[in-house]
């Protein structure tokens, strides 16, 4: 008898079915495809900041938006890629990770997607895009910062406001205005020119408002720098008395284009030149040291006064994600010893803050410590930093003529497309218009293409945005 248990246990044992291996992010991606046929909202069931009662309720606000929205929330280990168990490597970055869903989904429209995890470094983020070929245009990117900026890291408020803000139609006043012909000519002449003449004055005040902030700074190091290399020593060595000519030479040139700077090609030309000097200062002690003049390297990140760079530490500031940061040898010395940096204080209206804190006022300063001399520039660590920056200068195009009426052309061509295609749907019973919402419904499968690992060809992008929190 106790021999056929046994045996009854290898055979039942043998009989059970193995335990499935965890699905790639493709294959989990198709199945968070197949929760959003339709607009709406879904939560992976691991995601614990969000109860079913929330998803409910931002489901409902999804599919009552005018905009075909869909957005999902899901775990970052299920994207993860990383074969280790102390990084996080997603299988993708940013907006595309919005569009494998679009890819899978295979209808036109907003897609979102709200990754989890404890932190931006462990892959926690928001990113979203539209993907329309005809219809108009959401302010999805706007949508995704107002979201982020206004309510991480609480999910519910999060993805409501992205919500309320996804479904605005960036429609200038002029598209609906009917056009007159007379005139035109001149009209677009004189448009053109005001417009022209707007941007440069709104651009020429925020430039002087940045050398407000940054011609201090700079005059303070042409001095202490000009009085560094009046103190070197003289010498007949021929290489080491050119080396300490030029040197004199840049710093003179950054001291004029300081007295003359205007804006902020003047700022970035000067902080260049200073950076010049301080790498020239470094070969000059190399020779004296009878060493090879050493490649040139990015600024230290916490001061750009202290010079090139020569090590790297971990580093996390107040408020952000822990990074390597390119620092000098007395940095370095300081991390190693366990104090605190010495960080270059820019002072404000009452208090002193860090430089980066100063991202539009002073972008141009640091472009310029951090540009190569080429072209090309060394890669500054603080990505709030640069995205701020990018805005201000991306806020600048935007007032440009052309930019201004290449997105008029866009906007009318848009509504006209909207207008056309609405008009034939009236009397076209099948998904005719771009919008394929629950009010025309077919079967499941016709919605959504993730059994062919995506749609064929991806239609344009509109808008879109993507932020870590």
């Amino acid at each position: 008898m106790k021999r056929l248990l046994a045996a009854l246990a290898v055979v039942t044992l043998w009989a059970l079915p193995t335990l499935p291996a965890a699905a790639s992010p493709g294959v989990y991606m198709n199945t968070v495809a197949s929760h959003l046929g339709d607009p709406g909202v879904w939560a992976d069931p691991d995601v614990t900041e969000l109860d079913p009662s929330d998803v409910a309720e931002l489901d409902a606000l999804a599919k009552s938006a005018a905009a075909p929205i869909r957005i999902a929330v899901i775990p970052a280990a299920k994207i993860n890629v990383s074969k280790s168990e102390y990084s996080v490597r997603p299988a993708w970055e940013g907006e595309e990770i919005a569009d494998q869903l679009y890819d899978r989904v295979g209808v036109e429209g907003v897609y979102a997607v709200l990754v989890d995890a404890s932190s931006q470094s462990k892959g926690r983020g928001f990113h979203a895009v539209q993907r329309a070929d005809h219809g108009p245009t959401y302010f999805v990117g706007d949508a995704v910062d107002q979201a982020v900026d206004c309510c991480a890291p609480d999910y519910e408020e999060m993805i409501e406001r992205f919500i309320q803000r996804a479904q605005v139609v960036d429609k200038p006043f002029y598209v609906d205005a009917a056009p007159f012909a007379g005139g035109a000519a001149g009209i677009i002449a004189l448009w053109t020119t005001v417009t022209g003449l707007g941007a440069r004055r709104a651009r020429r005040q925020d430039e002087a408002a940045h050398l407000k902030v940054a011609q201090p700074l700079l005059d303070e190091e042409i001095i202490a720098l000009s009085q560094q290399v009046s103190a070197l020593p003289t010498t007949t060595d021929p290489q080491k008395s050119k080396l300490s000519k030029d040197i004199l030479d840049t710093v003179e040139k950054a001291r004029q284009r300081l007295d003359a700077a205007k804006g902020d090609k003047d700022i970035e030309a000067v902080s260049t030149l200073l950076g010049s000097a301080r790498y020239g200062l470094v070969c000059l002690e190399a020779v004296r040291a009878g060493q090879p003049i050493p490649e040139p390297t990015a600024p230290c990140f916490f001061d750009p006064r202290h010079g090139p760079s020569t090590a790297q530490v971990r580093w996390k500031p107040e408020r952000g994600a822990e990074r390597e940061v390119d620092v000098c040898a007395a940095c370095k010395q300081r991390d190693e010893a366990g104090a605190e940096p010495a960080i270059r204080m820019v002072k404000g209206f009452q208090l002193e803050r860090p430089y980066w804190e100063y991202a539009e006022d002073l972008s141009a300063y640091v472009n310029g410590y951090w540009s190569r001399g080429d072209g090309t520039q060394w890669w500054y660590p603080d990505s709030d930093f640069r995205r701020r920056g990018e805005q201000m200068r991306s806020r600048w195009r935007s007032r440009r003529p052309g930019a201004r009426f290449s997105r008029m052309r866009s906007n009318v061509g848009s509504t006209l497309g909207s207008w056309a295609a609405s008009s034939s749907s009236g009397s076209d019973d099948g998904d005719s218009g771009w919008y394929s919402g629950s009010s025309r419904r077919s079967s499941w499968s016709s919605r959504t293409r993730s059994s062919g690992g995506g749609s064929s060809r991806r239609s344009s992008r509109r808008s879109g945005g993507s932020r870590g929190f």
